[in-house]
């Protein structure tokens, strides 16, 4: 057999590109070892230059092959976990000293709306009985969220106006109320997030992320309605109760888990380029190029309608067990 080696460093890079991915699915990988994957930039230099010295001998293609390799291990890695661990491709910097700010606090009626926008640090949301709202935490000069709330809104974003927004870390600490339904809407750039609506009422979630970790927990909420969630070069886990609701998802880059409890009767559409998904594996029937159900599963029965696109990134469905586990 004859390799053609001016494609060798290509072959190299897609089988990377692919394989760690799915070798981080199936457990064959540690995520938080492959999320190291931006620490390995010096090695490219060492590429490059041993591709200089050997330029002109037979064996100068070592160093284009290991180009294509540090490349390859880099992209898979950020394929499977994201780029939350990059502050400078993030914008997110600083790890200094933080300052509490003041607490915010409110009332919601019955229905409400809360909107969350949060860059760069860890944020924490919970929900709390009753009808009250609350905000706590540091930040770079003690300053704190903007807040704008009434008994029906609630928005809470990041004041950036006395610098460069995303140079300084936050902690946030969120409590939403369990009375009242709530419409939720989260963006989270650049930073950690666990969410955890254990008891909350939501009528609808809409979900991004972007450069960052997110964990959110809705499978013991009171109730919780369609789920729409985007992550953009992130990482992120979902879980939710076998209630009927639809569920849309899109992932461009990176990785997305979806939990749902044993038994969830569900149809799953899949979409996308470059993409990889479970689904088979996860005991779904293949109904055609593009669906799969549960098994048994009646379309006139209440059920999760499952809606994927993936492009460039890793997609699991996790019946039973744990998120992340």
């Amino acid at each position: 057999m004859h390799v053609d080696r001016r494609l060798l460093g290509w072959g190299l890079f897609f089988i990377l590109v692919g394989g760690i991915p799915l070798a981080v699915r199936t457990n064959l990988l540690s995520a938080s070892l492959v999320g190291q994957w931006a620490n390995l930039w010096p090695v490219l230099l060492i590429a490059w230059g041993i591709g200089l010295l050997l330029r002109g001998t037979p064996i100068e293609w070592v160093g284009g092959a290991l180009t294509a390799i540090t490349f390859g291990v880099m992209g898979g890695g950020l394929l499977a976990t994201g780029a939350s661990g990059l502050p400078f491709a993030t914008g997110c910097s600083g790890s200094g000293a933080t300052t509490a700010f003041a607490e915010r606090s409110g009332d919601l009626g019955q229905t409400g709306q809360v909107n969350i926008e949060f860059n760069c640090g860890s944020l924490d949301l919970g929900a709390g009985d009753g009808s009250r709202w609350v905000v706590t935490g540091s930040d770079r000069d003690g300053g704190g969220p903007s807040v704008t709330s009434s008994t029906s809104l609630v928005s809470i974003e990041a004041d950036d106006s006395s610098g460069f927004p995303g140079s300084g870390r936050s902690d946030w600490n969120v409590t939403v109320p369990r009375d009242p339904s709530i419409g939720l809407g989260l963006t989270l750039n650049a930073g950690d997030g666990a969410v955890d609506l254990t008891g909350a009422t939501i009528s609808s979630s809409t979900v991004t992320l972007n450069a960052g970790k997110l964990d959110l927990n809705m499978g013991a909420v009171a109730l919780a309605g369609d789920v729409n969630a985007t992550v953009n070069a992130g990482s992120a886990a979902i879980a939710l109760d076998n209630a009927s609701r639809d569920v849309n998802l899109s992932l461009n880059a990176g990785s997305l888990q979806l939990c749902v409890p044993t038994g969830t009767p569900l149809r799953a559409r899949w979409a996308g380029t470059l993409g990889s998904n479970n689904f088979s594996a996860a005991g779904l029937v293949k109904v055609d190029d593009s669906t799969w159900t549960s098994s048994g599963f009646d379309a006139a029965q209440a059920h999760t309608e499952l809606h994927v696109t993936a492009n460039a990134g890793s997609f699991e469905l996790r019946i039973g067990g744990t998120c992340r586990a």
